[in-house]
């Protein structure tokens, strides 16, 4: 091995472990929000009700809900090891972009993507995630590398580890799917090396169709059928900016405008520098694509963009963006900014060193983003909100032993040290109703008495509300009789009740005694006027 082969090792070492401590330092900062518990939730259903997910219409990644069952029967249902699950992928994507930038281009434009990736915030974000954008990630990477080591030696063990990941990947997550036509696009990028492939490549893909047959029985129809789907409508231009401040700056965003059009031109230009310097001379060579060629800057940019088109067509009629479904793609924007910060070797010393710069000011970006990731409270703080709850000391009424710790299929919740919680006169109501499943995984008990908060956003289709002040003062009555102390538990309060109607009555009915206010989580404390 040489010296320089063993250095990019050394380095591709060094970023894996900064990569794992980046995330595993913050791994349970964030509460985990209602997605994550419901993964849970999923995941320690009925085996036999997971397997007929698999075929279920309008059923979304059954293969990870599996994988996540058997991973939390080893390592237990806390919040910090369901998120390891996710962590483990996103860390193995650095050496596998690494050895990708490498084979397509050079070790130095690895190298700097393996940088990028390993201290992007948005990829670090979705690491720390109970869900399965990290290991689509990972799984798109290997399938991807596999088609390329498949197309330059033919090798089976290659193409069988391109079918696998593709497989594995689209059963993760739907959209992952589209890995197959962004694929047969790529053999045409890489046409002088498909040409003498073209067997097994056609042989792998006609066997990718078969374990999508029974997605693809409820899928068509979905995908072209106009309807509701409770994402927002976007025009190709928002989900473009959406994708590259994401990308650029992850989730709190800061210097988003600057990182954004700093990481855009840099990938700009390095599709525009290569295909000057090389599509001329390299490209003619006949039966090969040498490294760092314009084709595989084409492919590049295919991988990037042919997702984002095919979600927007789709989206057309049904509304189907959210930039961490397309997650899978970022990979080809951290290699196409990197080819402009490959030093050059043909350039001039100080030439060679002109990408220090805009790679400082880049790592400087993600490092802020990184932080405030780590330490603003970004989720629906429910772990806040239960603890609240459940520690909230009335000074007339203390109780000297916390409730018991339950076993709800989920785990065996600890107990938390409580005081003035009454199981008989207390009320807690969630507004909106989903959130109770968040609250519960964090509460320590189950024995309360809770009631949904009321949906009063249904409209005829004149544009009227079908619920009035009066119905829901009705249904208000009932549903509060008999409890001297209500809490309000809010949050996403106007997906289910935009006009407030809830607590507007509690204001009225009751005296609020008290209130706390946590990230996208509000708690209100009510007690009877008389009492």
């Amino acid at each position: 091995m040489g010296r320089g082969r063993s250095w990019h090792l050394t380095a591709v070492g060094l970023l894996v472990l900064v990569a794992f401590s980046i995330r595993a330092a913050s791994l349970d900062a964030q509460s985990l929000w209602r997605d994550e518990v419901d993964a849970l939730r999923f995941a320690t259903a009925p085996r036999s009700e997971i397997l007929g997910n698999f075929t279920q219409p309008g059923w979304n990644g059954p293969l990870y809900f599996l994988l996540l069952r058997g991973w939390v029967a080893l390592t237990g249902t806390s919040g910090y090891a369901m998120r390891l699950f996710s962590l483990i992928p996103g860390v193995l994507s650095i050496p596998l972009i690494y050895v990708l930038g490498r084979r397509l281009f050079e070790p130095a434009t690895g190298l700097i993507s393996a940088l990028l990736a390993a201290t992007s915030p948005y990829l670090v974000w979705y690491s720390q995630e109970v869900k399965m954008y990290a290991l689509v990630l990972a799984l798109s990477l290997l399938a991807i590398y596999g088609l390329r080591r498949g197309l330059e030696s033919g090798r089976w063990s290659w193409w069988l580890t391109q079918m696998a990941a593709t497989t594995l990947a689209f059963y993760s997550h739907i959209l992952a799917a589209l890995l197959i036509p962004v694929q047969a696009l790529l053999c045409i990028a890489w046409w002088p090396q498909t040409r003498q492939r073209w067997q097994k490549a056609a042989t792998s893909f006609a066997v990718l169709i078969l374990p999508y047959l029974p997605l693809v029985l409820w899928q068509a129809p979905l995908a072209l059928k106009a309807r509701e789907t409770g994402f927002s409508s976007y025009s190709l231009n928002q989900m473009i900016v959406i994708l590259l401040n994401g990308w650029s700056t992850g989730i709190t965003g800061w210097a988003d405008s600057w990182g954004a059009a700093l990481m855009s031109l840099l990938a700009a230009a390095g599709v525009i520098a290569r295909t000057v310097q090389l599509s001329s001379s390299a490209d003619s060579v006949a039966g090969a694509t040498p490294k760092g060629s314009s084709r595989n800057s084409f492919a590049l940019l295919i991988w990037l963009m042919l997702p984002l088109l095919s979600v927007w067509l789709i989206s057309l009629r049904q509304p189907l963006f959210t930039d961490r479904y397309l997650i899978w793609t970022a990979p080809a924007f951290y290699l196409l900014a990197a080819l402009t910060l490959t030093p050059s070797k043909s350039a001039r010393t100080w030439g060679r060193w002109w990408g220090v710069l805009p790679l400082t000011i880049l790592l400087t970006i993600n490092g802020v983003n990184i932080w405030q990731q780590a330490t603003t409270p970004i989720k629906s703080d429910f772990r806040a909100a239960a603890a609240y709850v459940a520690r909230y000391e009335e000074p007339s009424a203390p109780v000297e032993s916390p409730p018991p710790a339950r076993d709800r299929g989920f785990e065996t919740y600890l107990p938390i040290v409580t005081a003035g919680y009454s199981e008989t006169e207390e009320l807690i109501i969630f507004q909106m109703p989903y959130g109770r499943h968040t609250f519960d995984y964090y509460f320590p008990t189950e024995d309360y008495v809770w009631a949904e908060g009321l949906y009063t956003n249904h409209r005829s289709p004149d544009g009227a509300y079908q619920m009035s002040e009066q119905q829901t003062a009705w249904r208000m009555e009932e549903m509060t009789e008999g409890h001297e102390t209500i809490w309000l538990v809010a949050s996403e309060v106007a997906t289910w009740d935009e006009r407030n109607l809830v607590q507007r009555w509690l204001e009225e009915h009751f005296e609020r005694a008290d209130e706390a206010h946590f990230a996208r989580v509000d708690v209100y404390r009510y007690v009877a006027r008389d009492a």
